[in-house]
Formats: C-alpha cells, structure tokens, sequence
C-alpha cells in the first residue's frame, strides 16, 4: 500500500509537470532548463537530506552505481527527451516517452531474470494500450520524423534500464543522497550542451514561466524522484515501472484544466485501460 500511495505521488507530480513545461520551453532553450531541473534539483534533494541528518557523502561502493545510474535515469532521459522534443510535437514525444514499462520490462528479465508471468504480460499489454490510444493519430504519421521517434524512444530505453539498475543495486547510502548526487551528475553533460547551443536563456522568461521552473524543480523533480526511488526499494523495477503509466494521462488532463488543451475519448478510454492495468498489476489471486 505504501509504494502504491508513492507512485500516486511520483504519477500526480510528473504528470502535472507536462503543462509546466510547456510553459517554459517557450520561453527560454531546452538545455537550459534541462540543467536547471536537474542541478536544482540535486542541490535541493541534498540540502533536504543534510536536513534530516544524512550524510552526503557516497559511500565508496555507491559511487560506480550512482554514476551509471544517474546517466541513464537523468542524463540519457533528460537529453534524448530534449533532442526529441525538438523534433517532434510534444504530445507525439510524451506517448513515445511513455513505453518505458516496456524497456524496463524487457531488462528486468534479460540482467536480473526476473519471472514473465501471465499477470505482469496482461498488465503490461493494457498499460500500454492506453499509451497507443492516448497517441491516437498521432502514432500513424510518426513516420515524418524518424529521428525524432528514435530519439524519443532512446529516452524511455535509457529510463527504463536505469529503473533496473536503481532496483538491482544494493545502496549504502541514504536514499535522498543517492537522488541528490544522481540528479547533478547527470545534469553534468547537459550543462556542455547549455553553455555550447544556449544563449541569454533568461531573456524571455515570465512570472508565469518562473513559477512553472519552481513547480518542477520543487515538485515534479524533488518530490517526484524521492517518491519514485523509495518506490524501487519497495517493488520490483518493472511493476513499479508499470505504475507510472497514468503519468501520459495525468499530464492530458492537467494540461485541459491549466492550458484549455482539449479532452476527448481517446483519454478516456486511456483512464479505462490504465485502471484494467493497475488493478492486474496489483491482483494477488485468492489465498487459503
């Protein structure tokens, strides 16, 4: 019950930073607000932690994990999203990015031989059917932008591997220190790729733009990946994996209610196949 009240939390945090961010990659580069979320981040999942008294520093065998970890989970996330995005329209992007399941399913058997059971298989196949419908139309023509697609798909490939990777390393360190030192490696690389493409990227910003950056710094990248890694320490990578596919339709919706974006059947019927999802995933069977 506790990781799925964190995955509720980690869903409702990630998915209402859709129209957030919409907001502020209009307004100022990509890179740059990448490395924001990332780096700020960090800094304030760290200062939470020396807070409540943990120690910040790594310890000596956490620090191989953490890196490997942190390029996927942040960087390659973070980055091919980004790439993506340029590309493609963001609603194609968020239903690519969001076959994650998929590829964390797919590690989860091939590096820690996790078990194919028909429960997981039906969870897996509704969760993403809602993906396919919340697409809709969108899906047929992603033809037009290859590189896009592929760049996208490599962000929820590297999402999903770095979910095994978080789930099968054994941490020494306190759960908030691994987030913190996580988020700022990653945001290493894109902070290259801020200083060598972004110029003046303050020069547009807005009030409005402004407290977006502050949602997704606060909530959707400090209390959503708190949420998140607690939830891997609880449940297998893969169902927890599966737990974040309301996340696509999380985003819909709040961007109806905050952007006047509009809302039809397609994420409806979406709502329908994510609950069939979740409601398989948690089935247990009747015991004696």
């Amino acid at each position: 019950m506790t990781a799925m009240l964190l995955l509720g939390v980690a869903a409702l945090a990630w998915g209402a930073s859709w129209p957030a961010m919409k907001i502020v990659v209009s307004q100022m580069p990509i890179y740059s607000f990448r490395v924001l979320t990332a780096w700020g981040g960090g800094a304030m999942v760290l200062l939470i932690a020396w807070l409540m008294g943990n120690s910040l520093r790594l310890a000596r065998r956490d620090i191989g994990p953490a890196f490997i970890a942190g390029l996927l989970n942040i960087t390659g996330w973070l980055y091919f999203t980004a790439l993506g995005l340029t590309m493609l329209p963001a609603g194609r992007a968020t239903v690519l990015a969001y076959t994650m399941p998929l590829w964390a399913f797919l590690a989860a058997i091939l590096l820690t031989g996790e078990r194919i059971t028909a429960r997981r298989l039906i969870a897996l196949g509704f969760g993403l059917g809602a993906v396919l419908v919340l697409g809709g139309d969108d899906l047929i023509r992603l033809g037009a932008a290859p590189l896009g697609v592929l760049a996208t798909l490599a962000a929820a490939a590297s999402w999903g591997l770095g979910t095994v990777v978080q789930k099968k390393t054994v941490w020494r360190t306190p759960l908030l220190t691994v987030a913190g030192w996580q988020l700022l490696i990653g945001g290493a690389p894109l902070a290259a790729l801020a200083i060598a493409q972004d110029s003046a990227p303050f020069a547009n910003i807005t009030m409005q733009g402004a407290l977006a950056m502050a949602y997704i710094v606060l909530i959707g990248t400090v209390l959503g990946y708190w949420a998140w890694f607690r939830v891997l320490q609880l449940i297998p990578g893969e169902m927890a994996a599966l737990g974040i596919l309301p996340v696509p339709v999380i985003g819909v919706i709040s961007s109806t209610l905050i952007l006047g974006e509009p809302l039809g059947w397609a994420e409806f019927a979406a709502v329908a196949l994510l609950t069939a999802a979740l409601a398989t995933m948690l089935y247990r069977g009747t015991r004696p």
